[in-house]
């Protein structure tokens, strides 16, 4: 499985929102659009795309557990609507 783990800190909080797919292309696809609806957003968000065992946060956790202090979100619309709100 490859995850696009977005990473931002707004208003103290770690927030990281995670995509992932079999399919790499998908995976690119996926970030080109993730970074079309943040243009306009004044945060600094950190992107990274890593293979894991499964499409869970969990999973990448178990990667690397640097990821385990962010609260995590699959729900882009969800993600976005945190980030403006918080920011």
């Amino acid at each position: 499985m490859i995850q696009l783990v977005e990473l931002v800190t707004v208003d103290n909080e770690d927030l990281a929102y995670h995509y992932g797919s079999d399919n790499v292309d998908e995976v690119f696809e996926h970030e080109r659009f993730f970074n079309k609806l943040i243009k306009d957003i004044p945060l600094s968000f950190s992107s990274h795309i890593l293979a894991t065992e499964d499409a869970s946060f969990d999973s990448l956790c178990e990667k690397d557990p640097y990821f385990k202090r962010f609260i995590d979100y699959h729900d882009l619309n969800l993600f976005i609507r945190e980030i403006k709100e918080k920011g």
